[in-house]
This record gives structure tokens, C-alpha cells and sequence, in this order.
């Protein structure tokens, strides 16, 4: 659409920085129910025209603007008779209960719209409409603060403003975090995660990243924890399928369940504990070794990168020297297929549609449907061929 600019430099009626303006005018007057408003005051005028037509205003010479003015009066609590007649005199009464109903509903549409928008004002709804490529957290623990320090740690870029927490925790609890001045602009919002409307308060829909880690209370057990998270799990992919979604679970079963499901990051917090209570009887020094890995403090720590396109359909072993010798760092294998399910199979439909051979559309077909993502493959063989879409797994100091 060619857009045209006034003389103030601001786009006219049909440019684009006008459509904001008028979306929320009209979503202004939904809130106040301007349609239904309009019915009752379009009812209260043909009611008034009537009684000027068939209740004698023309024999007492009265315009249509005086039988308006003298109904209102009459509806204002005045005791004004216009006309005698019987017919206007019915319609006189229409015309008043009509005016006693419809005033009151429009006073109460309006009231209740500015006690919906006063409450949404108070809870950062509104502000949680404008965000975009924001975190969301469902759920509530103990130590959800440093949960949240930590993602502030490893994403620089991002601040506490970019994060919203969804929790049905005592009202204490949510204010200690309002109060934390490391946490100044959390998005706060009291709902239970499991229910849609909760998630669309969150804005959902324009979410990068999605953290369900549940919630537990007296009369919760770990089952009905992790089928809450399940539950979440897949009603956010079905409201935004675009964000990446990390899941932790108590259980094995519903790990099992998250899996088949395809959800991105199914964290099962039993199975690393296990693993390093049964390494550290073989082991001296693996709980500290795993610590290190994760980040011990001193900024070194396992992550994770894409890999440039230059370095596609080359030796692994070309791309290990390649981080050693010019950032210090070591490689420790590939993340294949990294990314979210339904973007990365679209982009290697996209590819394959692109080919003229019907032989390799139905093979690249036959492996989109078998594809798995973020499937780790640690220490390959020198001579290992690196694929697309695969993201590096490094050992080294935190950009």
C-alpha cells in the first residue's frame, strides 16, 4: 500500500501509524459495548418520534426536538405533562420505562469497562499486551528468584522486563518479588497457567520461550504436579507453535508423555540427580566436575551456538581446530536439527520443494517425517560431516 505524509511528517488516515490508533478506538468501543448503546438510544428516538407522530405533538405544536427534550425531562425526574392525549400518553410511559432500563444499562456497560480496564492497569496486563519475543515462567518455587537471576545471567540481552511470571502463589510471596530490586518490572500474573485465557493475559502468541515448571501444593502430588505441566505443554503449542517450550517434570511417565509430544526441552530432574549420585561412587570429584560444567562461578560453562553456514558439509575436526586455536575454546560435539519442531520441518519442506529430481522430494519428505530435534551428538570422528541446521556444543568463558 503506498503511503503519503502530512505536512507534521506523521502518516495520514491510511498509513500505517494510523492503524494502532484505530484499533484501539474500536477496541474501546467494545469494551464499553458501544453497539448495544447505540441500539438503546436509537430505540429511545423512534420511541420519541412516534409520540411525535401519533401522541398529538403536532396539535400542541411541538417539534420533534421538544417531545426529545420533554421525555428526558419527564426521565430526569420532572413532572412535565407534554400532551393529554391517551395515545401519548402510553407511549410517554414506552418511552420511560425504556429510557430507566437502557440508562442503566449503558451506565453500567461504562462501569464496568472502566473497573475492567482500572484492574487490568493494576495487574501490567496492558503492558503485557505490548510485549514481544518475551519469557514466559508458569509456575512457582522456592528459589524462583534465582531462577530468574540465572536467566537474566545467561541471556545479557535481556532484562527483567522481558519476563513474565504465571503463579497462583500467596499474595506474600509475589510481593517479596515486586519489592526485589534486582527484579524491578517482573511481569507478575496471578492465574492458573492451565487455563488459556490466563495464557492470552501473558500474550502468549508473540512469546520467544516458554519455562513450565510447575507448582506444588499440601494436597498436590508429583503426578498431578507434572499433569498440570503436561496439560500447559501443549496448550501453549497450540496457541503459539513458534516458541520454544522447556518442560520439568518429577516423573518418568510424564517425561515419556512430553517426549512423544515433541516438546523441545523435557527436563526430568530425578534422572541427573540419579546419574551423578551413582558416577560419584565409581568417581571422586563428579558432583564438582558437573558443577563445573553448568557454571561453578567463574563463567565457564557448557553452551550452546549455531554454526555458520561456511562451516556446513565440512569436517568436524576443521571446526574443532577452528574454535581451539582462534577463541580458546573446546568443542565438545553437535546439537543436530537445533531449533523448534514445526519451523525447522517447514524449512526443509521449503528446500525440498525447491528440487526438480521427484526422487529426493519424496526421500527429504520421508525424513522431515522421521527428523528429530535437538538431537545431541557428542565427540563424533574427525572425518564427521556437519549438517545444517546443527548448533555447536562448547566448553568455554560466557560471551
Amino acid at each position: 500500500m503506498k503511503e503519503t505524509k502530512t505536512g507534521t511528517g506523521k502518516l495520514d488516515g491510511k498509513g500505517e501509524e494510523s492503524r494502532p490508533r484505530w484499533r484501539r478506538i474500536r477496541k474501546l468501543l467494545k469494551e464499553l459495548h458501544a453497539g448495544t448503546i447505540l441500539l438503546i438510544i436509537g430505540l429511545v428516538l423512534l420511541v420519541c418520534y412516534a409520540c411525535y407522530v401519533f401522541g398529538g405533538a403536532r396539535e400542541e405544536r411541538l417539534t420533534f426536538l421538544d417531545v426529545i427534550v420533554f421525555n428526558l425531562l419527564t426521565l430526569a425526574g420532572n413532572d412535565y405533562e407534554f400532551t393529554a392525549t391517551p395515545a401519548g400518553r402510553i407511549l410517554g410511559l414506552i418511552v420511560l420505562s425504556l429510557g430507566v432500563v437502557g440508562l442503566s444499562t449503558i451506565t453500567g456497560y461504562i462501569s464496568s469497562a472502566l473497573v475492567v480496564r482500572k484492574l487490568h492497569i493494576e495487574r501490567g496486563l496492558k503492558k503485557m499486551q505490548n510485549l514481544q519475543g518475551h519469557i514466559i515462567i508458569c509456575g512457582y518455587k522456592n528459589d524462583v528468584r534465582s531462577l530468574i537471576l540465572g536467566i537474566l545471567h545467561k541471556n545479557r540481552n535481556l532484562a527483567a522486563a522481558d519476563l513474565v511470571l504465571i503463579t497462583g502463589a500467596e499474595e506474600v510471596k509475589l510481593q517479596n518479588l515486586r519489592d526485589d530490586e534486582a527484579l524491578k518490572g517482573l511481569h507478575i500474573l496471578k492465574g492458573d497457567f492451565t487455563e488459556e485465557q490466563t495464557l492470552r493475559n501473558a500474550h502468549i502468541q508473540a512469546a520467544s520461550r516458554v519455562l513450565i515448571i510447575g507448582e506444588s501444593g499440601e494436597n498436590l502430588d508429583d503426578e498431578l504436579v507434572d499433569s498440570r505441566v503436561f496439560v500447559t505443554s501443549l496448550m501453549v503449542r497450540n496457541l503459539n507453535a513458534k516458541c520454544h517450550i522447556c518442560a520439568q517434570v518429577r516423573t518418568e511417565r510424564y517425561r515419556n508423555y512430553l517426549e512423544a509430544q515433541n516438546c523441545a526441552e523435557v527436563i526430568y530432574t530425578e534422572e541427573y540427580t540419579r546419574y551423578i549420585l551413582t558416577t560419584s561412587t565409581n568417581y571422586s570429584g563428579m558432583s564438582k566436575v558437573m558443577s563445573s560444567f553448568l557454571d561453578n562461578g567463574d563463567g565457564i560453562s557448557v553452551q550452546i551456538e549455531p554454526v555458520a553456514d561456511q562451516w556446513i558439509g565440512r569436517r568436524y575436526a576443521d571446526l574443532f581446530d577452528w574454535y581451539k586455536s582462534k577463541r580458546n575454546i573446546l568443542l565438545l560435539g553437535l546439537l543436530e536439527n537445533m531449533g523448534v519442531e514445526k519451523e525447522l520441518k517447514h524449512k526443509v519442506l521449503s528446500e525440498a520443494q525447491k528440487s526438480t529430481n521427484y526422487g529426493e522430494i519424496i526421500k527429504r519428505l520421508k525424513d522431515v517425517k522421521l527428523l528429530k530435534t535437538n538431537a545431541p551428538k557428542l565427540n563424533p570422528g574427525d572425518d564427521y560431516l556437519i549438517p545444517g541446521n546443527a548448533g555447536a556444543i562448547i566448553l568455554g568463558e560466557e560471551v
